[in-house]
């Protein structure tokens, strides 16, 4: 630490920054409201990380932690520090010339923050947007007004010139920036003519990647980056993949796991079960998969290993390869369903119509065919539930050219999948910059037909229906943690909505008013007296 500052700092807003009490898909929070009532106690739900005595971050976002060590190889160790926003007084000063925000989702225009900050209400400025703002108005700026201000991250392509301009970023990164940013921190630094937007279209190939140097928010490790289906609304599916070969993701595993802590492994893909998938069809490669995961689990210190993605298709091709990898991945499981270990992973259903998904997304049934699209979905859930998997599988609504056919198609397919252990997301289909449909328009629910919200609507009642006596949480959560889970799952299911929209002439309000019915059963009043009863018998 230096009084006039560090060179080079690292950061990313309080949201980003947090690990939502080391719970991966508790994070997806931060696309809510930042008014929603869960922001309302920090310290439950998204705390404050703790540094490292010389007030660096202990943990950091795993994208920083990438391009931490990219800047390594460039610049020496007291010319590079990662800090949360609140210690930026500590770093920032006369001698820093660059400050680098990572950011997943700046001005709040991703899939989540998007669909819920509409569909929840409290307002409709997600919480990533709220931060990223609070991180740009840090006094530190103001104080050091001969600093660049350097963007990147996933989210960084939302920051156009006027927004640019309003917060005062100098440059954005777009693109796989770990490699190259240490020659692009030095031009910065150095007075040379470096564009606003700085484009890097050249994707690393795994022997160049550089292993991180201190633990990543969630114990991220990645295991392959791209997927190759090319999804045309998403894009790591345009990205060619290339699987990390595991001497390197063991080292990484090491640096997660250097504090201690609860041990908690996630391992960041696209697809688990497409590790080193040489099959053009997309047939996996099991053995490779299996044994990336029994060493992996045989790490020192390791207890829990979370999955961030899979794909339904490979369950449907090689149900063996889903047993055997539920073999071991149980025994280091992160959440339980009925009091039992489960193993939870993120996928996507997407929708229910062979006509979209043969327009759209023709490579994500491979190696099936687009027609058999719904019974891969229905199949490929009954044999994860068979093995011990309880998935989240998102569903996007108004697809460009959606007809009303096809929103029959996804209630089709919800009716049929309405019994399957399985968490719905549905979201609104978003334009991403980097996918190939960025040129088509956004859906917005005011423009949603009667039966595109009852997708919605019939998703989040299969959630009710399926998680209404369970809610999903971390086996390690304290007694008063849960509660809190249930209480504030149950406020946003009951009186929040009534007292907020009950004067409002709100289009959705129809469909939250049914979602309360059928999340609790009872008057909105009288839950919200039930409540209030609880947390006081609770605290006493």
């Amino acid at each position: 630490m230096k009084n006039n500052g560090t060179k080079i700092v690292l950061t990313a807003s309080e949201i980003e920054m947090s690990d939502f009490k080391n719970n991966p898909f508790l994070a997806f929070l931060g696309g809510f409201p930042y008014r929603f009532p869960i922001w309302t106690s920090r310290s439950l739900y998204w705390p404050m990380l703790e540094d490292n005595e010389d007030g660096s971050a202990r943990y950091a976002p795993y994208g920083l932690r990438k391009v931490e060590a990219g800047l390594l190889e460039h610049f020496s160790r007291e010319d590079v520090v990662v800090c949360q926003p609140h210690n930026l007084k500590k770093f920032v000063g006369p001698n820093t010339k660059i400050v680098a925000i990572s950011s997943m989702d700046p001005l709040g225009l991703a899939y989540v923050s998007q669909t819920y900050s509409t569909f929840l209400g409290f307002g409709e400025i997600p919480g990533t947007l709220h931060s990223f703002q609070k991180l740009l108005a840090n006094k530190v700026f103001k104080k050091n007004p001969h600093l660049k201000i350097v963007v990147g991250g996933a989210g960084a392509w939302q920051l156009g010139k006027k927004a640019r301009e309003f917060l005062g970023i100098d440059h954005i990164v777009l693109g796989e920036a770990d490699i190259e940013i240490g020659e692009i921190f030095e031009s910065i630094i150095n007075g040379e003519p470096v564009p606003e937007v700085i484009r890097i279209k050249k994707n690393p190939t795994v022997d160049k990647l550089l292993p991180i140097y201190d633990p990543s928010v969630h114990g991220v490790v990645e295991i392959s980056r791209g997927c190759g289906r090319n999804c045309q609304f998403c894009t790591p599916t345009m990205r060619k993949r290339r699987n990390v070969p595991i001497s390197h993701i063991i080292k990484e595993i090491k640096t997660n796991l250097k504090y201690g802590g609860d041990g908690l492994i996630t391992l960041a893909t696209e697809d688990l079960f497409l590790y080193k998938c040489n099959s053009p069809k997309f047939y996996p490669n099991s053995l490779a998969v299996v044994d990336l995961l029994e060493k992996i689990s045989k790490v020192p210190g390791l207890k829990a290993i979370q999955p961030a993605h899979i794909s339904l298709a490979p369950v449907v091709a090689d149900p063996e390869l889903v047993q055997e990898a539920a073999h071991i991945l149980i025994d280091y499981n992160r959440f339980t369903y009925n009091n039992k270990p489960i193993i939870a992973a993120e996928t996507g259903i997407e929708t229910g119509s062979v006509r979209l998904i043969k327009r759209y997304m023709r490579g994500k049934p491979l190696p099936f065919k687009p027609e058999e699209w719904p019974d891969i979905v229905e199949q490929a859930l009954g044999i994860l539930n068979d093995n011990q998997w309880t998935p989240a599988g998102t569903i996007i609504v108004g697809l460009p050219d959606e007809n009303e056919d096809d929103a029959l198609k996804n209630l089709e397919l919800l009716d049929r999948i309405f019994n399957s252990k399985l968490f719905l997301i549905p979201l609104l289909f978003i334009n991403l910059q980097d996918c190939i449909l960025n040129k088509e328009k956004r859906a917005i629910f005011e423009n949603l037909s009667e039966t595109q919200l009852e997708v919605f609507l019939r998703s989040w009642e299969h959630n009710i229906h399926i998680y209404k006596k369970d809610w999903l949480s971390p086996q390690d959560k304290s007694p008063l943690e849960n509660f809190a889970t249930k209480i504030t799952t149950k406020f946003v299911f009951s009186g929040g909505y009534m007292f907020y929209y009950g004067w409002h002439n709100d289009p959705i309000f129809n469909m939250r008013k049914e979602l309360m019915k059928e999340a609790v059963g009872l008057k909105p009043i009288n839950i919200i007296k039930t409540n209030i009863r609880r947390i006081k018998s609770n605290l006493r």
